[in-house]
């Protein structure tokens, strides 16, 4: 690791406490997601329910039916836990917001993994960053936390799984276009969660402006911002459409989120996408 990379691993590291208390907090205003606690193949007792005809006798759980005068059927719990995965964005651009009383646009996107992590596990689900071990159990949570702070950039999806792809998704149609396809070709589908900074929604500059790229040297000066708008606006539509198109292709539902914008409906519309798959 070189010595950038260990400053930023520092940083990260420190604002680890901020963004578990701010995923605790939206986890514990969400509705919940119902994970593998449900009736299925396994040995743990899940609930009893009343008996239907085309169960037949041979379900009948006939000590608990004879307490009243209802036939009742014991059902298990299911013990195939799943696993839902984590990639989000490790360029250095998706590390920055344009007001400092604001969250960076990796914050949030932490926050809302970690928040939906907590979710997951509490329902008996395994929940991982990809390129790391999956994890499950009391500190499942923690140890994703920690995981993320050693982000990655391509990795292989894990067959028949569903992955979470939190990013601006500035990057290229056609890198998205490949990470996408080697998914679906894996078996695995998700969601796409689209983070976005205010200014680079609403593009209120004027004036003469200097344009660098965060983590890079790269700069634009211009001399008129307001009269890019137009243009700006139109290209980051075009842009958003095709990775929405790309995502209704391969099985990924594409949701936007601003970081001005309250996290709890963030996450519910999350909670939306992913809780299907989980079914």
């Amino acid at each position: 690791m070189n010595d950038r990379a260990r400053l930023d691993a520092l940083a990260l590291a420190g604002d680890l406490p901020g963004v578990l208390l701010d995923a605790k907090r939206l986890a514990a205003s969400a509705p919940g997601v119902h994970g593998r606690r449900r009736a299925g193949q396994g040995e743990a007792f899940w609930q009893y329910r009343d008996h239907r005809a085309e169960d037949g006798a041979r379900l009948v759980d006939w000590r608990r039916s004879a307490r009243g005068d209802r036939f009742f059927v014991r059902e298990q719990e299911r013990e195939a836990a799943q696993t839902a995965w984590f990639w989000i964005d490790p360029d250095a651009g998706f590390n920055w917001a344009s007001d400092s009383a604001r969250p960076t646009k990796l914050h949030r996107a932490r926050a809302l993994a970690l928040a939906l992590g907590i979710l997951l596990s509490r329902g008996g689900e395994r929940i991982g960053a990809l390129g790391h071990a999956p994890r499950s159990g009391a500190r499942a949570v923690d140890r994703l936390a920690h995981d993320f702070l050693a982000p990655t950039h391509d990795v292989d999806a894990p067959s028949n799984s569903c992955v979470i792809f939190l990013s601006d998704f500035y990057a290229p149609v056609e890198t998205w276009r490949g990470r996408l396809k080697a998914c679906a070709a894996a078996g695995a589908s998700g969601a796409l969660v689209m983070i976005a900074d205010p200014a680079e929604e609403d593009f209120p500059f004027r004036g003469r402006t200097l344009f660098q790229a965060p983590g890079s040297r790269t700069e634009m000066l211009i001399g008129r911002a307001e009269a890019a708008r137009d243009t700006y606006t139109e290209r980051l539509e075009t842009h958003r459409r095709a990775i929405r198109a790309l995502g209704s292709e391969f099985h990924f539902p594409a949701l936007l989120h601003r970081t001005d914008h309250n996290a709890s409906l963030a996450l519910a519309m999350l909670i939306a996408l992913v809780s299907e798959r989980f079914a």
